[in-house]
């Protein structure tokens, strides 16, 4: 018999919740530690659409990268749909666990995940004096141009679209920080880790300017190529129940929760 705890456990051994930044709603979400489950979907984002799928498919535990619960509910009123996803959550015994800034930071989580689909050599720690680290630095074997790089990483993420931010003193591509998700604000650390190109999501247009001016080149292929965590979340899960004998589904949610379009 398993039950969501354990699945808890597991995914803490890999990325406590003590190395997540100060203020990440991470966790445990919603619902029953204590529940006896059958079925885990894994999913970027816990959203309406995502969690019909979950009640379709029989799903007893949600684990997600993003929280459910970034902001907290000031009131219950089911006209809103964020306050009706919760009631159909807990209307069909689905529970939501979510590991967020603690997988970004934890060894061989996302930010490594990131680095291996980019295929960059001599990767290590954004910050190389702690433990763990937001962020992740690696090279390319040879320069490259900044538009021949941008395009490398939007054929290796498989995206239709991004946007990249040439740098005032216009150096090729070597030296590379990734940092998954919104991370615009860690630019200053990544200048003082001596990369040369920065990538990172939903990058805002002032902090854009202030990159360039500071010759960073930046690349931002948006916040959603976290979609990463469904496959090697699972991927994670599969291994221990393989390992321990535990009879357990693992699901990958297929629902697309990119909000953006692209002309």
């Amino acid at each position: 018999m398993v039950k969501v705890q354990d699945v808890i456990e597991r995914i803490e051994e890999f990325a406590p919740l003590s190395i997540k930044m100060e203020g990440d709603p991470t966790g445990f979400q919603l619902g029953d530690r204590k529940q006896e489950i059958h079925r885990v979907m894994t999913t970027l984002d816990v959203r309406p659409n995502v969690v019909q799928e979950a009640i379709d498919k029989k799903v007893d535990l949600i684990v997600a990268h993003h929280p459910v619960m970034f902001h907290a509910a000031h009131n219950l009123d089911l006209a809103s749909p964020q306050n009706k996803m919760y009631r159909d959550l807990l209307a069909n015994n689905i529970s939501v666990y979510a590991s967020h800034t603690n997988l970004d930071k934890a060894h061989d989580g996302m930010n490594d995940w990131l680095m291996e689909e980019l295929g960059l050599e001599n990767v290590r720690f954004l910050d190389e004096n702690d433990d763990y680290s937001i962020g992740r630095m690696g090279e390319l074997k040879e320069p490259m141009a900044l538009v021949d790089f941008a395009q490398k990483v939007r054929d290796d993420f498989n995206i239709k679209n991004l946007r990249y931010v040439k740098s005032d003193l216009g150096q090729p591509v070597q030296k590379v920080a990734v940092i998954g998700g919104d991370a615009g604000k860690f630019y200053p650390e990544v200048l003082k880790a001596g990369a040369d190109t920065f990538i990172t999501g939903d990058v805002y247009y002032h902090t854009a300017h202030d990159m360039m001016a500071n010759g960073l080149n930046v690349i931002d292929p948006g916040h959603h190529i976290e979609a990463i965590f469904i496959k090697k979340m699972a991927n994670i899960l599969n291994d221990w129940k393989r390992t321990n004998k535990i009879d357990l589904d693992i699901v990958q949610s297929e629902v697309d929760t990119e909000p953006y379009n692209f002309l």
